[in-house]
């Protein structure tokens, strides 16, 4: 196989008329990943989906071309793509817990691409499926044929997509953000699986993502993409030490880092939804910009070797300071703190019934959480956290021990607390797209905590309270006869961050509430949690399985582990000298930018 793989160049996709993808063009190279970065909705998995000739109804690819081995994917037919993908273009998707068919054994699975593109049965097939099984570090293969997606981890689920991908022997890999939502630990081993396998076996791989930190790690080059565009593209390490585009750097300062705790910096508004060649797009949230950025489209300028980016301004953007120090030193700090606890948790037992089997959540859990204090909650899928949250929360029923809200007994029943107790303790779910009615508009969302739990707010005064609360979260008025649906998912958690303070909480719980978030996004909400909550001297207890995030806004830290706290303590003090291997393994997983 050639060394340059697989060519794109001026690809053009529109939707309704929409450009939405204009001239975005990378190549792929043999035994090399490239990752394809930027925010939600900038065009990066419509760009690596159209690359390989597929786009959604109502979609359009205006131009552009996709050369694979002497051919352009974007003249074929139908019939002759089909036969191109899954044998010689792989594609993985973000969710393998939904990609994955629940009906089917996995044996059937990586047996289907093996028949169709191989003409592989019987032993033959069976001896391939063993290998690849093998390959990706699933146990046990040849039980695993006879197994069900469902009864795999997360982690597992994944290894086994990419199985069904690699079955037929691609030379091209699309890997559409396949690890958004695992634990670092399990991301750190699936992204080292995928480098292993590119490698061993020459792919070609291009690599979707929000994650410009992880890519940083994993990727040999990068293609940033904002509005459609290509805004910059070349060696990963050289794009992320010496970024040379606006966007870029702002993606940069937006990625949460463990060498210190710093103040996130998220991008100002959106990603306009449409292509726009009159100017730079960039424009209305850049802090650079100046009248010509106004009135020209820019092109891509080269600025080192293989190296270039989109802006009028590339050179003297060389020159300002390092991306770093965008990010303010900042850490909230124990001063003023209260002395008492709001809220303790004594020898918290927290257990699951499945059938007649009893399982153990969390064992021997004890902790405080002082008034405006923000206490972290990390580890991997599995180690207890968000059941612990779910807890104190009072929606867990198999839980034992004691919890006392100032004092005072809280039952372990949200039915069983007080009004004042349930007002008290508000819960930020981790998928604002489950949690918010998809039938209630914002105003009708906002409203119901208001009228069932502050008795201080009367029905003339609803209004101007919901929108204080939406000024609060920085939403605009013009959301509230919206629904849910029609919203972005930044803007969705903001509007759940404002159900959550409607309350007036003394403890907000945050359970993963950043985890689907791009890193913009995740530094704008981040931030937003520690303003509202320090206005407010609010008490945060925030679970999450990112420890950057974590070392990023709280001041005290519990790792769990298997359902036990094998480490507490501040922040500080953990992420300079850990003293569990357990929390060392955790940190040696966190990729940096």
């Amino acid at each position: 196989m050639s060394d340059k793989a697989f060519d794109v160049s001026d690809l053009s996709v529109a939707y309704s008329n929409n450009l939405v993808v204009y001239r975005a063009g990378f190549t792929l190279h043999a035994g090399r990943i490239t990752g394809l970065v930027g925010e939600s909705g900038c065009g990066k998995s419509t760009t690596a989906l159209a690359s390989i000739g597929y786009v959604p109804p109502g979609g359009v690819i205006k131009g552009g071309r996709s050369m694979l081995g002497g051919r352009d994917l974007l003249s074929l037919k139908d019939k002759e793509l089909r036969a191109v993908w899954g044998r010689e273009v792989a594609y993985v998707a973000q969710n393998a817990g939904t990609a994955l068919n629940p009906a089917l054994k996995i044996g059937s699975q990586i047996g289907d691409p093996l028949r169709a593109h191989r003409g592989l049965k019987g032993g033959a097939a069976l001896k391939r499926k063993l290998e690849i099984l093998e390959s990706v570090g699933i146990p046990e293969p040849r039980r695993a044929l006879e197994k069900y997606p469902h009864q795999f981890s997360g982690g597992q689920q994944q290894r086994i997509a990419l199985a069904v991908a690699l079955g037929a022997d691609p030379s091209v890999l699309v890997l559409d953000e396949p690890t958004t939502g695992l634990d670092v630990t399990t991301q750190s081993m699936v992204s080292r699986l995928l480098r292993e396998l590119v490698t061993t076996l020459d792919l070609a791989a291009l690599y979707v993502s929000h994650d410009i930190a992880l890519l940083s790690e994993m990727a040999d080059d990068v293609v940033v993409m904002y509005a459609g565009e290509v805004a910059e593209i070349g060696p990963i390490r050289v794009v992320a030490s010496a970024p040379r585009h606006p966007y870029t750097r702002a993606l940069l300062a937006a990625v949460p880092r463990t060498s210190e705790a710093r103040r996130l910096q998220g991008i100002p508004g959106e990603p306009p939804p449409t292509v726009s060649l009159k100017a730079c797009s960039y424009v209305p949230r850049c802090p650079y910009s100046v009248t010509a950025c106004e009135a020209v489209h820019p092109d891509l300028y080269p600025v080192g070797p293989s190296h270039r980016a989109r802006c009028i301004r590339v050179e003297e953007i060389s020159s300002l300071e390092p991306v770093g120090s965008l990010i303010l030193n900042h850490h909230a700090s124990s001063n003023g703190l209260s002395e008492n606890n709001l809220l303790e948790v004594h020898d918290l037992f927290c257990t699951y019934q499945l059938k007649r089997q009893s399982f153990t959540a969390v064992e021997h859990v004890t902790f405080g959480l002082k008034p405006g204090e923000t206490l972290g909650v990390v580890g991997e899928s599995g180690s207890g956290k968000s059941t612990l949250l779910r807890a104190v929360a009072g929606l867990h029923a198999g839980a034992e021990g004691r919890m006392l809200l100032e004092d005072v007994d809280l039952p372990f029943q949200v039915t069983k607390r007080r009004g004042d107790m349930r007002r008290r303790i508000q819960l930020v779910f981790q998928d604002p797209v489950s949690s918010l009615n998809p039938r209630q508009t914002i105003t009708q969302i906002i409203a119901r905590p208001l009228r069932l739990l502050r008795d201080d707010i009367d029905k003339d005064d609803e209004l101007g309270a919901i929108e204080a609360l939406l000024r609060d979260v920085r939403l605009p008025r013009a959301i509230l006869d919206r629904y849910p649906w029609e919203l972005s998912g930044g803007q969705q958690q903001r509007v759940a961050l404002a159900r959550a303070f409607a309350c007036d909480p003394d403890l907000l719980l945050c359970d993963e509430v950043t985890s689907a978030l791009d890193v913009s996004v995740q530094a704008t909400i981040i931030e937003l949690i520690r303003e509202l909550a320090a206005e407010r001297n609010t008490a945060v207890l925030f679970v999450s399985h990112d420890l950057a995030v974590v070392r990023s806004i709280a001041d005290r830290m519990l790792v769990m582990k298997d359902g036990v706290v094998c480490e507490s303590g501040r922040v500080d003090a953990i992420f300079h000298a850990p003293q569990h291997p357990y929390t060392v393994e955790l940190m040696g997983s966190i990729p940096q930018a």
